[in-house]
């Protein structure tokens, strides 16, 4: 706050009229809390942080997850099942860098001890070479469709046995084609997916 009031040159509640967008007067309570009670409601939320910067993007997601696993542990350490938390996360690799080597931040820390919590993770990406190397390691379930190119594939083979797929994930691209490979199956199987349809 006192970078944003210092780099204004501006005084009073003017310093504060960048920031107006990211307010709503119909906000009572911390989004966090919401946003968990709602989750251990068994309700679907969604956090659309698309049109805000990388900063705040950062920000406002490595807060709610801390938070989110903070009541986990918490009901988890006084011997309470948490509820089950599914995350979804698009473009992981903007939110788990491959530079990121920090083992204590929340996003390893999800990957690593989620399980335990009820908290599970699913991310989307077509890098899988930008994504951090312990989120990799610790991905149980995996739906490869389609990847840009050989490096991406490169790092994909590093994991369970992709290697006999790679040249027919780089070379076709069918519509809802995909390799899964699920923590309860030892084999990596071809998969057709449906296309979704409204129920009439």
């Amino acid at each position: 706050m006192l970078k944003v009031l210092q780099a204004t040159r501006v005084s009073g509640y003017k310093a504060l009229m960048g920031l107006r967008h990211l307010h709503s007067t119909q906000g009572g309570k911390d989004y966090k809390q919401e946003i968990d009670s709602a989750l251990r409601a068994g309700q679907i939320v969604l956090v659309d942080l698309s049109s805000a910067s990388t900063e705040v993007q950062e920000k406002y997601i490595t807060r709610l997850c801390a938070y989110i696993f903070a009541k986990s542990m918490e009901k988890f350490t006084n011997d309470q099942t948490p509820e089950f938390i599914q995350m979804y996360f698009e473009e992981a690799h903007n939110i788990f860098p491959k530079d990121d080597k920090d083992l204590k931040n929340i996003y390893n820390r999800l990957a690593k001890e989620g399980a335990k919590l009820n908290i599970g993770i699913s991310y989307s990406t077509q890098e899988v070479s930008s994504i951090a190397p312990s989120i990799l390691k610790n991905t149980q379930n995996w739906f490869i469709s389609h990847l840009n190119n050989k490096d991406e594939l490169k790092v994909l083979e590093k994991y369970y046995d992709f290697s006999d797929f790679s040249q027919s994930i780089i070379k076709n691209n069918d519509v809802g084609f995909a390799r899964v490979k699920t923590y309860s199956n030892n084999f990596i199987i071809p998969v057709q997916i449906d296309k979704f349809k409204d129920k009439d």
